[in-house]
């Protein structure tokens, strides 16, 4: 089982220099549900994978959102464990952070040149 950190813990370390949020949702969790953790960093899943070596040299909290039973987040973590970084998973994901009533932003949708709404 991979370390996690309760939503709790985390909003009383946001804004943190030394802690970064990866936000590993799908592109269709991010299409359907469009509030993020203020501050998170959307990378996908792939890209973690890819570009672990690029991150900062911070504390990683790592939420996703696919898989019911977390293994998504989960295997994200144990990747950037085996890596050296220090990650630990978000209890609950985004559903326990917007549950429990804490800060969202809204990210901007992308705007498909020619379309007007």
């Amino acid at each position: 089982m991979e370390p996690t950190i309760l939503c709790t813990e985390l909003y009383l370390r946001l804004g943190d220099d030394e802690l970064l949020v990866i936000d590993c949702r799908a592109p269709f969790d991010w299409e359907h549900h469009d509030l993020h953790i203020p501050g998170a960093l959307r990378m996908l899943p792939t890209e973690v994978a890819r570009d672990h070596r690029m991150l900062p040299d911070d504390e990683l909290i790592v939420l996703c959102g696919g898989s019911p039973d977390g293994s998504d987040v989960r295997r994200v973590c144990r990747l950037l464990r085996m890596h050296g970084r220090e990650a630990v998973c978000l209890d609950g994901g985004l559903p326990a952070w917007i549950r429990g009533g804490y800060p969202t932003e809204r990210h901007v949708r992308a705007q498909v040149a020619g379309l007007h709404r």
